[in-house]
């Protein structure tokens, strides 16, 4: 089992966050390889330390996450982020 963080900045959060998380949540269903998923708006505004949104999701495996990477339901809510962030970060690891 994989643990997939994603950690995003963008140039307007107040304008985009909505909508960001819509197309996250949205995609619940529609890609089967997604286990879990949770968003998080930073509510702590730490200057430069804080990102302002987190998007954690469990995958079974890598292949998995290939499957969720190409899928058209998460290139959709890729355009729409990309069009919006200044930064992201991501980390997978496996859960022991």
């Amino acid at each position: 089992m994989l643990k997939y963080i994603v950690l995003f900045k963008f140039r307007d959060p107040q304008e985009c966050l909505p909508t960001v998380i819509e197309k996250l949540h949205g995609m619940m269903g529609k890609i089967p390889e997604i286990l879990s998923m949770e968003t998080g708006a930073d509510i702590w505004h730490n200057a430069d330390r804080s990102y302002d949104l987190a998007l954690t999701c469990t995958f079974a495996d890598l292949d998995a996450i290939a499957v969720y990477d190409k899928h058209p339901a998460h290139e959709d809510a890729r355009d729409y982020i990309y069009a919006h962030r200044i930064d992201g970060k991501i980390v997978v690891y496996e859960i022991v």
